[in-house]
């Protein structure tokens, strides 16, 4: 899965130069902020609506004619839960940072079908995400990077919300296939669906539903790294931690 991901020093520019088959805008907005510790949105106080804890990344979505940068709120917001974290029947809150791909049936659990079926797909471009070893307690975290490229961009589904301000902001899930070896290797049971050229940039906003899909696959391992991280990437929001030399990014 991915529960926790990194921005460091991407630009716009970098991104786009990497994805030559999307179609920029003709103004770039500022460059995502620096944060090697981004959680979902989440409620620091279950009880207390007003303890919300707002987070993003950066997405790219097709807008007309270029395919358009912005930050968008993590996890996705479904049409019905009204710019809310969502929440079943029984008032529980429901994990919806990531979007498993199924392989019978319908491609996506109901709350996502809305976007599939409306070519809601988004581009999440980070520096690296953060998985945790199921096979000890307390689970230690490791960072997984990319080796033969500058970033990782993933596939998602975007959901647009109004919020109490009424502008119109998007939403975001991370859709997640099977792990590789690498990700096997610290016993995760999924992965991002990460994409493997900058062709597919391109193929994943705009091609048909059939061919997007075949682009949902595990990532080769020869190109991605591990390394284990301090505990402290656990809390969230905690920006101070050190870590290893192979995610230094400046």
């Amino acid at each position: 899965m991915c529960g926790k991901a990194a921005v460091s020093n991407l630009s716009w520019k970098d991104i786009y130069a990497w994805a030559a088959s999307l179609t920029p805008p003709e103004e770039l907005p500022e460059n995502p902020a620096n944060r090697i510790n981004i959680s979902p949105s989440r409620l620091r106080r279950v009880s207390e609506p007003d303890s919300m804890v707002w987070e993003t990344l950066p997405a790219i979505y097709a807008n007309g004619d270029s395919d358009q940068p912005t930050e968008a709120i993590w996890p996705f917001l479904p049409h019905w839960s009204q710019g809310q974290l969502p929440r079943n029947k029984e008032g529980k809150l429901l994990s919806t940072a990531n979007a498993r791909l199924r392989h019978d049936g319908r491609p996506f659990a109901p709350s996502y079908l809305s976007a599939w079926s409306k070519d809601m797909r988004v581009l999440v471009p980070v520096s690296w995400f953060y998985e945790f070893s199921s096979r000890v307690r307390p689970q230690i975290p490791y960072a997984v990077f990319p080796l033969h490229a500058p970033f990782w961009m993933l596939c998602g589904l975007g959901s647009w919300f109004r919020s109490a301000d009424g502008s119109r902001n998007l939403s975001i899930s991370i859709i997640t296939v099977e792990p590789n070896e690498v990700l096997k290797s610290v016993g995760h049971h999924r992965s991002p669906a990460i994409l493997r050229t900058p062709v597919d940039a391109g193929r994943w906003l705009g091609a048909p539903k059939q061919e997007a899909l075949e682009l949902l696959r595990p990532f080769p391992e020869e190109s991605m790294g591990i390394e284990q991280v301090p505990m402290g990437v656990k809390i969230p929001g905690n920006e101070k931690i050190e870590l290893p030399d192979c995610l230094d990014r400046s």
